[in-house]
């Protein structure tokens, strides 16, 4: 049988400290010109419209554009994407918030109501009927909501 030796050394472990140089920051190039103000987070999104859509709306994205969320459509099932806060037409930019606060004067719910997605993306007060129940958000004044999409069911 052969002999197996062991060897224990100590280590002592050291740590050097030394102080951070101040670095500069040197812009290269001109900076261009301020952007458009977007909505509060960069919630808004533009999207190419791909059916005739209205302000305050509950959509969809299909093949690269936005379509009004259906609830009888279980496709749609978890896709609620946005809310609309510009009307456009058929194949014509239209901007969507994706989160957030927004307001749009075609909207009168209560405050602190829980809001649901309806046929051709109405956003309502009360679940609608349809295959599927989609949380659309909370409102909180009359005109102002918060985009909530947090609830998505499929009825069986």
């Amino acid at each position: 049988m052969s002999e197996v030796y062991v060897r224990i050394e100590q280590r002592q472990v050291l740590a050097r400290i030394e102080q951070a140089q101040p670095v500069a920051v040197i812009p290269i190039g001109a900076q261009g010109p301020r952007g458009e103000p977007g909505l509060p987070g960069g919630n808004l999104v533009e999207a190419t419209a791909g059916q005739n859509l209205s302000s305050g709306r509950v959509v969809v994205m299909d093949g690269g554009a936005a379509w009004y969320f259906d609830p009888t459509n279980t496709a749609h099932a978890g896709r609620a994407y946005g809310v609309t806060t510009t009307s456009a037409t058929a194949g014509a930019a239209v901007n969507v918030a994706v989160s957030g606060v927004i307001d749009d004067a075609a909207f009168s719910f209560s405050t602190d109501a829980a809001l649901w997605a309806g046929a051709d993306g109405e956003i309502f007060e009360t679940v609608q009927a349809g295959a599927l129940v989609q949380k659309a958000g909370v409102s909180i004044a009359g005109g102002t909501i918060k985009i909530d999409f947090s609830i998505q069911l499929k009825r069986i």
